[in-house]
């Protein structure tokens, strides 16, 4: 079984590619800018090329001149009929007319079923995703700044780890407030990078701090789960102790304490600080390892292991308690934690050997993949409208699950 959401050297292919479009999303390669359009002398010594009147009709929507945009839309669509892109204009324009007070967001998916729900993903219009310029210094220059232990601490969890960040995250741990910030350090503690004593004393840290937060979030799934499965063997089947702690708190309330607004705002205020170059970029980076828990591959990899080990009455509580585990973590409000707990679900419906929650765990998480398909080929994130960018951002920051499922075809929304 490859563990499909881990860090530093494994492979976490859904989150990775995630990240790196809503990387894309958050900062693209306009930044939030409109573009200038061409010189009126560029364009009368030779017919525009659709790309730059579809550049001129994106700024003219973006700068609520309908008239011109209306102009450049019809230009382009005469030049390229057959094209898709030049009928979603068409359509967010006739929006913009007669529905000036809905949202970009709102506007462009209307506009896109409206319209077939082409898919944008390999569109020559479209601009390439490119990497941002560097604005400031990269995180080794500011590394060896003068930076307080919190910043130290922020700015390590965004690099690989070596002894000197991770006497930053031993320093500071003891006083860290946000109980999600102590998830990358889990996955860091796994890494053999580190000398073993280094290590030791870095679990050792964490694992202090895990036990005094769980005291204060008594209700909190994942900080209990880290604390009990943190550091143990993935081949190691579950003891009948462990079954019973699993079974406990597989009945508490929550899953996280923070949302993510909250992570990355933290994050990035303390990044800002710093003068780091993009630091929306490694505030997102930190939120997301934040949300990237190793412990659902651990209760897999060690549910699987526990199988010829464990009574029947003993696999039948195991299951439930996964199922309950991956039911909490599956209603988290981002793609991956979607995902990732609908497949602990379908590990326990299989433990179980449940076929009606089996079905139900593959269905949902059937419906998800298809929402972030269906975000895929819309691409909004490429769209050089920035007003629509900057209502994307703001959606899928506050619910990323809600923010993709709106780019379901109408039909599925209403099952």
């Amino acid at each position: 079984m490859t563990r499909v959401l881990s860090l530093h050297g494994r492979s976490w292919h859904l989150a990775c590619n995630l990240r790196r479009a809503l990387f894309v999303l958050a900062l693209g390669p306009l930044c939030l800018e409109a573009r200038a359009a061409p010189a009126p002398s560029e364009a009368s010594a030779q017919a525009p090329a659709p790309s730059v009147l579809f550049a001129r009709a994106c700024d003219a929507l973006e700068a609520g001149d309908l008239d011109g945009a209306a102009s450049h839309i019809l230009t382009l669509r005469q030049s390229l009929p057959e094209r898709p892109e030049p009928r979603l204009l068409e359509s967010l324009l006739a929006l913009r007319r007669t529905r000036p007070s809905l949202g970009w967001h709102d506007a462009f998916t209307q506009a896109w079923n409206g319209i077939g729900r082409p898919d944008f993903s390999e569109s020559p219009l479209l601009p390439e995703e490119e990497e941002p310029l560097a604005t400031g210094p990269g995180p080794e220059e500011v590394w060896k700044q003068e930076l307080s232990a919190e910043q130290r601490f922020v700015v390590a969890l965004s690099m690989p780890l070596d002894a000197e960040r991770a006497r930053a995250l031993i320093q500071h741990i003891p006083v860290v407030t946000l109980p999600e910030l102590l998830v990358p350090i889990a996955e860091y503690i796994e890494r053999d990078k580190l000398p073993a004593p280094m290590r030791a004393q870095l679990r050792t840290t964490l694992r202090a701090r895990l036990a005094a937060l769980s005291t204060n979030y008594p209700e909190s799934m994942q900080l209990r789960a880290l604390l009990l499965l943190e550091g143990t063997d993935s081949q190691a089947p579950f003891t009948a102790r462990e079954i019973q702690e699993l079974e406990a708190l597989s009945k508490l309330s929550d899953w996280r304490q923070s949302d993510f607004v909250s992570l990355n705002g933290y994050a990035l205020r303390h990044f800002e600080a710093t003068g780091i170059s993009r630091p929306e970029n490694h505030a997102y980076t930190v939120a997301v390892m934040a949300l990237v828990s190793p412990v659902p591959w651990l209760l897999q990899k060690r549910t699987e292991a526990s199988r010829d080990t464990l009574t029947p009455t003993e696999r039948q509580r195991l299951g439930e308690a996964l199922w309950r585990i991956g039911s909490r973590l599956s209603e988290e409000s981002s793609i991956v934690e979607r995902l990732v707990g609908l497949n602990v679900m379908k590990k326990a419906a299989t433990e179980l050997g449940d076929e009606e929650r089996l079905r139900q765990a593959t269905e949902r998480s059937t419906d998800s993949r298809a929402s972030y398909a269906a975000w895929q080929s819309a691409v909004p994130h490429r769209w050089p409208l920035p007003s629509l960018r900057k209502e994307m951002i703001e959606s899928s920051m506050r619910d990323e699950v809600a923010h993709m499922h709106a780019f379901r075809a109408p039909e599925a929304n209403k099952q």
